[in-house]
């Protein structure tokens, strides 16, 4: 009878403890003694939660944000030559600054550059480099580094348009570019 309960009581730990779970993250996320799944699909899905679970929101709130970089973060650094890191990493550092991280988006955007040369986002990573720098940091000078490194590596852009642009509003404040557009307005009425 003794051994009965043992084993029934053993029985019932395991099948209650095994079927609790000690947190959120979706149980794809673990392999076998509790390790974490880094398999390409495995991370894959984890992106695909951490971002639908921000979509539920009308604002980014840093727990689901930084659960969502840390995704993209997760399969950049297990899959550093797969082109969907450079996405995931821009992502990143878009995330980091609508979070008010203006360093940390800095970080991701030049991993992107440095990382992936030849992608496609290395201009808009450019772009978005100087406008942080000109808008949230206020350090015109680096600004106009960027712009200017966007310029001349990629003359043929669009981007670079934006960008030639951008310089041109360095420094200025939002009234101050209001002003120019209303006078420019004004000469091209007269004309």
């Amino acid at each position: 009878m003794t051994k009965y309960l043992i084993y029934a009581s053993s029985l019932f730990a395991f099948i209650y403890f095994s079927s609790c779970k000690s947190d959120d993250r979706p149980s794809h996320a673990h392999g076998p003694m509790g390790a974490v799944d880094t398999s390409r699909d495995a991370l894959l899905q984890t992106i695909r939660a951490a971002e639908a679970k921000l979509k539920t929101s009308q604002t980014i709130n840093n727990f689901d944000g930084n659960l969502t970089v840390t995704a993209y973060n997760n399969f950049a650094n297990h899959f550093p030559n797969d082109t969907l890191s450079a996405a995931f990493l821009f992502n990143a550092g878009g995330l980091e600054s609508s979070m008010g991280d203006s360093k940390m988006a800095l970080d991701f955007y030049a991993r992107v550059i440095k990382q992936f040369p030849n992608s496609r986002l290395v201009p808009e990573c450019l772009l978005v480099e100087g406008f942080i720098y000109d808008n949230n940091l206020n350090d015109t000078a680096k600004a106009r580094a960027k712009y200017q490194e966007l310029i001349n590596r990629f003359p043929n852009d669009s981007i670079s348009t934006q960008a030639k642009q951008a310089i041109k509003y360095l420094g200025k404040t939002p009234e101050e570019i209001g002003k120019e557009f209303e006078e420019k307005n004004k000469k091209t009425k007269k004309a």
